[in-house]
């Protein structure tokens, strides 16, 4: 493409971008609240400002609508209103955007950016930024990320896109870049987001504390504090807005809408996955992607358990082995994750998983949309989704905590939903549910596995308690770790 053309369309970019982030990032005048990640990503940046360091190739992979965008323009205005950097200094390309010009060459767009626009700023080594979106939409961004990260010493960059598999599995970017993951938010996010609430930021270093050593001292004074201030200023019963961010509320995106609307625009995520992002990854054919809609279904209506190939094969008309392709191809595409059965690796059933949504929200919009809520009391209904969070919460916590633990399910006879093996082989049972629940199932699981401890997440106490070896959190206070 002719390089002025090119030229004229980042000055343009440039010149309309302050306008996109205002029209983003403020309601009514105010601009909206920042999640974790925000707070995660901006720690490089200032590291990076203070003094250039190699941690400036940053890569967000995450599902769509999960806020990505716009924690990348609450970057760029606070690089503007705090650091007072320059328009012209930060480069915001957004690659849906550009996809109707044909092949992009980002290196181009990125040396124009860089050595002609910015000329003065390459040459005497001042900060510049390129934050590029939707990037699972060029097939060269790894190289080209990798040619800027070589080649200068004041470049910052950040890379986001929904297809997870291709943004973490680039050889060009793996060995120069922090990968970042942008995953649904949790119940406190949700009440900073949508009701200006705070919460302290070592949220969880207390649930390490509770799930790892079973230390809940620090857990129950964030609680009596939560109860006593945050849920009094509520507006709303705590249970009942419990209650929408289970259905509604893991993805920024939705936190204004109603159910119905919700429910929409996570379908459509979940569709846009499928049809854009399922493709990317080789070797799956087009006859097997059509078998991700109802695998998903699936995996939404059952009770969590595991899948049998065989089943499947059956079900969905296809062989045992696509069926491993495709469970294989959401995994990576974040929409479901696997929990492995406990056992040694030599007597582990390999082909024994259960499946989780990595959104319990989407597992809540495709249930809802299928007719899995009709048949269900309301009580059901948000156990089977308060299992999915705590999978996923549990799960969340391993990776970004460097496999300091894994996670099983307990395949015995009415055994706990959830074990936890640490490091030296201590086993944590969990059981989860809303509703009647008894001790028997956590009692035999401590007494089987010879634990220390055991923990019960429900609605049975309105406070953490501990009972003997039991411990007890309210399922309310969970969701917000």
């Amino acid at each position: 493409m002719d390089e002025e053309i090119i030229k004229n369309y980042i000055l343009k970019t440039i010149e309309n971008t302050p306008h996109l982030v205002k029209n983003r990032i403020f309601k009514h005048g105010k601009e909206l609240n920042k999640r974790n990640d925000y707070y995660r990503i901006k720690k490089y940046i200032d590291k990076f400002l203070k003094e250039y360091s190699d941690d400036k190739f940053i890569i967000m992979p995450g599902l769509r609508g999960v806020g990505k965008t716009t924690i990348l323009y609450q970057l760029y205005n606070y690089l503007i209103t705090e650091h007072n950097i320059k328009y012209n200094q930060i480069l915001y390309l957004n690659l849906d955007r550009l996809k109707d010009k044909g092949n992009i060459d980002l290196q181009q767009y990125f040396d124009i950016f860089v050595k002609d626009i910015n000329e003065e700023y390459y040459l005497d080594n001042k900060p510049l930024f390129i934050f590029l979106d939707e990037t699972q939409l060029s097939t060269a961004w790894g190289i080209v990320g990798k040619i800027i990260y070589d080649e200068t010493i004041n470049v910052f960059m950040i890379f986001t896109g929904s297809n997870a598999l291709k943004l973490t599995n680039d050889n060009d970017s793996r060995r120069r870049a922090l990968i970042r993951e942008i995953n649904p938010i949790n119940f406190s996010e949700y009440l900073t987001l949508k009701h200006f609430q705070k919460f302290p930021d070592n949220l969880q270093e207390m649930l390490i504390q509770l799930l790892l050593q079973g230390n809940i001292i620090e857990m129950k004074k964030f609680e009596k504090e939560v109860q006593y201030n945050q849920f009094i200023e509520l507006k709303y019963s705590v249970k009942k807005e419990w209650e929408k961010y289970i259905q509604t509320g893991g993805f920024p995106l939705t936190l204004q809408s109603d159910l119905i609307e919700a429910n929409e625009r996570t379908l459509d995520a979940k569709d846009l996955i499928i049809e854009k992002d399922l493709p990317q990854i080789t070797s799956i054919t087009s006859k097997t992607i059509e078998k991700a809609y109802p695998l998903l279904d699936i995996i939404a209506l059952q009770k969590p358990g595991t899948l049998s190939e065989d089943k499947l094969s059956n079900k969905l008309d296809i062989s045992k082995t696509s069926v491993r392709q495709l469970l294989k191809a959401l995994t990576q595409s974040l929409i479901i994750f696997q929990i492995e059965e406990y056992g040694s690796p030599s007597k582990r059933n390999k082909k024994s998983k259960e499946y989780y949504y990595w959104s319990t929200q989407m597992k809540s919009a495709i249930f809802q949309n299928d007719g899995g809520s009709t048949t269900r009391s309301v009580n059901e209904i948000n156990g089977i989704l308060l299992e999915n969070y705590v999978a996923y919460s549990l799960y969340r916590l391993k990776i970004e905590n460097n496999y300091k633990f894994n996670i099983h399910f307990d395949s015995r006879v009415g055994g706990v939903d959830f074990l936890i093996k640490t490091l030296t082989g201590k086993i944590i049972p969990i059981e989860v549910g809303i509703g009647k629940k008894n001790k028997r199932q956590i009692i035999s699981a401590i007494n089987y596995y010879k634990s220390e401890y055991g923990i019960v997440i429900s609605n049975s106490t309105s406070q953490i308690t501990q009972d003997g070896k039991i411990i007890y959190v309210p399922y309310i206070t969970f969701t917000l770790f």
